[in-house]
């Protein structure tokens, strides 16, 4: 059963919430004094009368009571976490499900603020002890918002984190209408279930990415859209000026096909190969962008990341995604300053997450004075995968 009500520390937690927006000093004391909160009813008499008297000497808050403070949860660590893991039956989300989930969403390997998120979960959890769903599921959202821990779609996966709090813990949460990025989600659409939801929230957050991506990704680009229509002129570059392409104002990006990556992969495996369509499919289409598609570095990164992460072929991933993103840069006026003898290296530090998608592609291009290539994609791939043999020889010996 859920605690309700106030404890002596209610004003300590008031006081945290406003110090973990500004600081991340306060955030060993603010999970501590969450647990003591929340676990009030379950801790012994004499150890209430010690944590209170101590935090009203300390009120209000400041820097020099810090020490003491957390000195004082420290001493009593184990009885806290006991009281704690009585009194709290709230299924919150952890720090790795919301990479994961922001991953889903960026198509890419997030860029995030790992301290900053941590923040924003715990800032979530400093409310009265008596929140209900709906409050906590809100507070949740807003804490995600303020903090901004990810590079991009802060406000998708702060819905999406909303969502599946409630349907975690046990309220149905469906989408009706346009998805409010703003103000997140309608508190008035949610109804008790009868049953115990039994999901993990990645399970959770997967089904709700699969369901509404599109509709995030448009709500996505309509706010961006509003809140640029002033500022989009100062805002920077995602490239310096010199290393952008060139294109006449009537140019458009060319892109790879479906069936271009089949020809692809056949050329550099030696013979046709079977694939998953629905993964080769999703993939390629990685190339395009909720946003406006002028940013073809971006989508590069996207690219690449989607073949890495689908594998759709039986054999040769590796290979066509190397060709197929060099390919993909080259047609659109980059050239290419990847040394043959380092392209096995730089395409697996991508697959391993030890590099972002878009801070490799960044690394080998700059801009070709002539502007988009028209020669035919079929003849620039085929100057490329002579070039990178030798890599595509060593990128052959991995599993596929």
């Amino acid at each position: 059963m859920r605690e309700t009500g106030t404890t002596p520390l209610s004003e300590l937690i008031r006081s945290l919430e406003s110090k973990l927006i500004e600081d991340g000093k306060w955030r060993e004391l603010a999970r501590r004094a969450y647990d003591a909160h929340i676990g009030w009813l379950h801790l012994p008499p004499a150890l209430q009368e010690e944590i209170a008297t101590a935090v009203r000497e300390a009120l209000p808050l400041s820097e020099p009571s810090l020490p003491a403070l957390l000195r004082l949860f420290g001493s009593h660590e184990k009885a806290i976490r006991r009281a704690a893991a009585l009194a709290d039956s709230w299924r919150y989300p952890t720090a790795h499900e919301m990479v994961w989930a922001n991953g889903r969403l960026s198509l890419a390997p997030p860029i995030v603020d790992t301290e900053r998120l941590e923040r924003a979960l715990l800032l979530a959890r400093l409310m009265a002890a008596d929140g209900d769903a709906t409050q906590r599921a809100n507070a949740l959202f807003r804490a995600l918002l303020t903090l901004q821990p990810f590079g991009e779609y802060n406000r998708s996966t702060a819905f999406l984190a909303q969502m599946a709090f409630l349907q975690a813990n046990g309220y149905q949460a469906e989408l009706v209408g346009e998805p409010d990025l703003e103000q997140g989600y309608p508190s008035t659409s949610t109804q008790p279930l009868s049953e115990v939801e039994p999901r993990t929230f990645a399970d959770l957050i997967d089904a709700l990415i699969n369901r509404y991506r599109d509709a995030l990704g448009k709500a996505e680009h309509l706010l961006q859209e509003r809140q640029q229509l002033v500022k989009k002129e100062s805002l920077p570059a995602t490239l310096r000026a010199p290393t952008l392409p060139v294109p006449s104002p009537a140019a458009h990006w060319r892109y790879l096909t479906v069936q271009d990556m089949v020809w692809l992969n056949t050329e550099i495996t030696g013979a046709p190969q079977p694939f998953n369509y629905d993964r080769l499919e999703e993939a390629t289409s990685y190339q395009y962008s909720y946003r406006d598609s002028r940013d073809l570095p971006l989508q590069a990164a996207r690219f690449l990341w989607g073949y890495l992460t689908y594998r759709p072929f039986a054999k040769g991933n590796a290979g066509t995604a190397l060709i197929g993103v060099l390919t993909l840069l080259e047609i659109n006026g980059f050239e290419v300053h990847l040394p043959v003898e380092q392209a096995a290296e730089w395409l697996q530090r991508v697959a391993h997450r030890r590099m972002h998608p878009l801070s490799a592609i960044r690394q080998i291009i700059a801009a070709s004075s002539h502007g988009r290539s028209e020669q035919p994609l079929q003849e620039v791939a085929h100057h490329l995968i002579e070039r990178y043999k030798p890599a595509l020889s060593q990128l052959d010996g991995e599993h596929e």
